[in-house]
């Protein structure tokens, strides 16, 4: 195991077997951190971090549905039990429904997206509080959405649930700072992969979506992954309750601008 920013540090990272949750965890391991895989299926979990430890990293796999309090709670002890700490939470775990008009969604589809996106990082920060507060600190960082900002078009629950995972960051942040416990998130915009994949294969939308960002392009998976890092790190120990944006510059360039409107290109 390599030394690196986090070679003293144990690592739990929510929805970490595939996407950019597994991104996330393999970058911790990298860098020499003891990481938690979690995923609702056990086994998928233990592969990952076998997987992990086939590359001379430290990894656990530890199953775990997070909407459901009981298994969360089970999931930090296990982890607490094998490492006597957690140092650091990621609440990455997310779902989303297909696109459809607001005034299709059914109250089950909605639930379940705010059950999984902000109920579920809710309790899975709940359960590691108590050991960060015993040891006097620790990082949180909860894997929004630039479109929690704004929202989008078809995403409602998607967006509703982003957009509450953000007061709940500066909610935690700003109760739990008087114990050292920092509280961040992260904000994606169009991402190379996640969530994204289905979407990647269709050429004529990714160009659509992509001319939506001034940088004219999606963000890569690692540089979603590096600010994540950056949050967790030594080097970010005077950031607490903000918000960190990785969109490009969408989120500026929204709403056309006085050049675009009188050269005729706004939109």
């Amino acid at each position: 195991m390599r030394e690196g920013r986090f070679s003293d540090k144990v690592v739990l990272v929510t929805g970490s077997t595939r996407g950019i949750g597994r991104a996330i965890a393999v970058a911790f391991a990298e860098e020499g951190a003891k990481v938690l895989v979690n995923g609702r299926q056990k086994e998928a979990a233990q592969a990952v971090a076998e997987e992990m430890r086939g590359r001379g990293t430290e990894a656990l796999g530890l199953g775990a549905d997070i909407s459901d309090p009981e298994a969360v709670r089970g999931m930090v002890e296990e982890g607490l039990k094998v490492y006597g700490k957690i140092d650091v939470l990621v609440n990455n775990a997310g779902i989303s429904l297909p696109p459809q008009p607001a005034e299709g969604v059914q109250r089950e589809g909605f639930e379940k997206v705010m059950a999984v996106n902000l109920t579920g990082a809710f309790l899975c920060c709940q359960a590691v509080f108590p050991s960060m507060r015993e040891r006097g600190g620790g990082s949180i960082i909860n894997v929004s959405s630039q479109a929690g900002l704004f929202g989008e078009p078809g995403l409602l629950p998607y967006c509703v649930s982003k957009a509450a995972l953000l007061s709940l960051t500066r909610c935690l942040a700003y109760e739990w700072s008087p114990y050292g416990i920092r509280v961040n998130a992260v904000a994606p915009g169009f991402v190379a992969g996640g969530m994204n994949e289905p979407v990647l294969k269709y050429e004529a939308l990714v160009s659509t979506l992509s001319s939506r960002v001034p940088l004219k392009r999606f963000a890569k998976v690692e540089e979603v992954v590096e600010v994540v890092l950056f949050l967790a790190s030594e080097a970010a120990s005077y950031i607490n309750g903000e918000v960190l944006v990785v969109d490009g510059g969408m989120t500026g360039y929204r709403t056309p601008s006085i050049l675009q409107l009188t050269s005729g290109r706004g939109r």
